[in-house]
């Protein structure tokens, strides 16, 4: 902000009287009027750099070129000290090729010109070109400490170690080295070049070395990767004496990020604190960084109460506070992700990234009202947002809900707004849990359209959606036209064959995957393939493939895996092998596989197994309302109706049972129902259909 005490300049009479706004809103205005640009004529070089001065520290550009075209209409336009302050002006703005351009038309230069041109190179970036200039200065002015030290700068951007020896010698013989300034700049030439050797060489040899000495090695340790190196500067500038400034500690904080060992993190953290530097927000986000950086989330989420919560009101930058909410999503710590949450309504903090992992946070612990409150509130949406509400919709099962909300994307969205991969990906599973066959169609036929088609990704998924939707030909069609494949690839389409009971074609799958792809089977192979030859009776072929998993490609059998054998003993009637098996499984059976088997035994009507199976169940799973259901059915079924009643009273004994439900679609719409539900407005003509169904299939068996 420029202001009249630092520009007396402003005050130059106009027609005989004093200015009386002299803001700079006034001085911008009156620039572009002509009679203040006569006027400006009359300024004298010590005004005009002044002006300038106080453009460059505000990075004015505007109001420095206007100046200058005053200046190039007047005599000041020869003045050395007024182009070096234009010269500084244009270099601290960005604008390299006016300062150029103003240099090479320089009536006069001196030391500062040169000075100024190569520091200004330096500062955008441009070492090479501030490296040349130096070397033609030397054809024509003698260079000062402050040249060579903008050299050394140049030099070392441009990692020039050769050229850095050369100027130390100039350095010696000039017998400029006694300069502190100089050495320091010496010191971070050798640092910045990863000649650390050199630069501690210099450091011992120095006797006036300080804070800026010592933060010159180590951050140039950091910059090069030498971690430990940092650590031992920094331990022995505080043997020197030395105080740390805020770069040395964030040079340090970076260096222990690094190393990622909690020890060394603590100590250097109780340093810090003990010098009171963790009341600098720069540094205190810097250790939050650290901390969660290297998965100390407890740590960092310490660091954050102490200083945030009941500290001194300090604040985390949107990343960190972010990834404290997706650790409390991750470790479902929902209290703490509430009290986060609170925190940022109380301080008013208004993020995009941060509300986007409110959502997530929300998600992970089923909080679904929550995610929708979060979102609904937001005052600025990206595709993040919608893409992590979508993905919060799919994993607690409303897969409805997320498709209505992609519709809602596909047709209102602008831009970025418009489903991407990860969107597109999420809708195409919510078809695939929900078996719809029509919107997949229709989400297949956009991911064409966006070019997402040849994503292996979305090949997968679309191979999984169709398959559940019955449409194996559609299946095999996009499988066939992959041109490449990953395992995920082989795993979806052989459950595609397993869940529409086509286990031979599964096994001829699988056959080619060990032969012709040069991936191995992995467990979820085996899982699918198992579960395929379950659903169409192929016992031998199960157990072989079974037997063989682990000799021949390493797979150790999992839980999953002995469900899926058990499953597929039960399905085939083989209850007591069923049993057998369970008994000499190496691991302890989980629920899983004792359900596996009460459902055989209600399939197949054997009470005196169920009876076993429940007893084991009362233990490990007491509270348990599925496999008591299963039980009453089954004794229903033989009409032990006395042992239905002593089920049914555990069941009212403080157990509730949701009400299971089914969908189907009909034309593209999905219905959902109950059973002996009545409320649709076709409910007779449906049950009509429905009896007439089951009479049809009745008169088949007994035929």
């Amino acid at each position: 902000m420029i202001t009249v005490q630092s520009l007396p300049i402003l005050q130059f009479p106009r027609q005989g009287k004093k200015t009386k706004d002299n803001s700079p809103y006034r001085l911008r205005n009156s620039l572009s009027s002509r009679n203040l640009s006569y006027q400006l004529l009359a300024l004298d070089s010590v005004s005009t750099v002044q002006l300038l001065g106080s453009c460059t520290g505000s990075r004015n550009l505007e109001l420095g070129s206007c100046i200058h075209a005053v200046v190039l209409k007047s005599r000041l336009q020869t003045s050395v000290f007024v182009n070096n302050s234009l010269l500084d002006m244009y270099t601290k703005c960005g604008c390299i090729e006016e300062a150029k351009n103003l240099f090479d038309n320089m009536p006069e230069r001196t030391v500062a010109s040169w000075t100024s041109m190569i520091s200004g190179y330096c500062y955008n970036g441009l070492p090479d070109e501030g490296v040349s200039t130096f070397v033609q200065m030397l054809e024509n002015e003698y260079p000062n400490e402050f040249t060579l030290a903008a050299a050394l700068q140049a030099v070392a951007q441009h990692f020039n170690p050769s050229f850095i020896c050369i100027l130390h010698g100039y350095i010696v013989k000039s017998g400029l080295l006694e300069d502190n300034f100089l050495q320091n700049s010496l010191i971070s030439a050798y640092a910045k070049s990863g000649i650390l050797e050199d630069a501690i060489k210099l450091l011992e040899r120095f006797s006036s070395r300080d804070v800026v000495s010592w933060t010159c090695v180590i951050s140039g340790s950091v910059l090069h990767g030498f971690m430990q190196e940092a650590l031992l500067a920094f331990f022995r500038m505080q043997e020197d004496g030395v105080m740390p400034n805020e770069v040395t500690i964030l040079s340090i904080i970076h260096a222990c990020s690094f190393i990622g060992r909690l020890q060394i993190i603590q100590c250097v953290h109780g340093l810090v604190s003990k010098l009171g530097w963790c009341r600098q927000e720069l540094v205190l986000n810097s250790m939050a960084e650290m901390y969660l950086t290297n998965g100390y989330f407890r740590e960092g989420i310490q660091l954050f109460s102490g200083y945030c919560f009941y500290g001194e009101e300090q604040y985390l930058n949107p990343a960190i506070m972010a990834t404290l909410l997706q650790f409390c999503g991750h470790s479902n710590n929902l209290k703490l992700g509430k009290e986060l949450h609170g925190y940022l309504i109380k301080h008013r903090f208004s993020s995009c990234v941060v509300e986007n992992s409110l959502i997530d946070m929300y998600a992970e612990n089923e909080q679904n009202d929550s995610v929708i409150r979060v979102f609904a509130r937001m005052n600025e949406r990206d595709i993040v947002s919608w893409n992590s509400l979508i993905t919060c919709l799919i994993k607690n099962g409303e897969f409805h809900e997320a498709l209505e909300l992609f519709k809602h994307m596909h047709c209102n969205g602008r831009g970025e707004m418009r489903p991407d991969f990860i969107s597109t990906l999420a809708s195409i599973q919510a078809c695939s849990n929900l078996s719809s066959l029509m919107p997949g169609q229709i989400i297949h036929g956009y991911v064409t359209k966006a070019g997402l088609i040849s994503d292996i990704f979305i090949q997968n998924a679309l191979i999984d959606m169709y398959g559940r939707s019955g449409r194996l030909s559609l299946a095999q069609k996009i499988f066939k036209e992959m041109p490449a494949k990953d395992p995920s690839s082989w795993n979806t389409l052989i459950a595609a064959y397993g869940i529409n009971g086509n286990g031979r074609l599964a096994l001829q799958a699988f056959s080619k995957l060990k032969t012709s792809s040069p991936y191995k089977p992995n467990a979820i192979t085996f899982t699918n393939i198992l579960s395929a030859c379950s659903h169409t009776g192929l016992v031998e072929e199960g157990y072989e493939i079974f037997n063989r998993m682990q000799k021949e490609w390493g797979v150790e059998p999992g839980m999953e895996h002995f469900v899926c054998m058990v499953d597929l003993l039960g399905r085939s009637g083989k209850l007591e092998e069923a049993e057998a098996f369970i008994k000499e499984m190496p691991i302890t059976p989980s629920n899983d596989v004792w359900y596996a088997l009460l459902g055989a035994c209600g399939f197949h009507g054997n009470i005196c197994i169920a009876e076993r199976v429940a007893e084991k169940l009362s233990i490990q799973d007491p509270e348990g309302i599925v496999w008591r259901v299963a039980l009453s059915n089954i004794h229903a079924s033989r009409g032990q109706w006395e042992d239905v009643v002593k089920v049914r009273a555990q069941l009212r004994q403080g157990m509730k049972k949701d009400g299971g439900w089914s969908t189907v679609e009909v034309e593209g719409v999905m219905f959902k129902f109950m059973v002996n539900d009545t409320r649709h407005l076709e409910s007779k003509s449906i049950y009509a259909a429905v009896n007439g169904i089951m009479k049809h299939v009745k008169e088949c068996v007994i035929n």
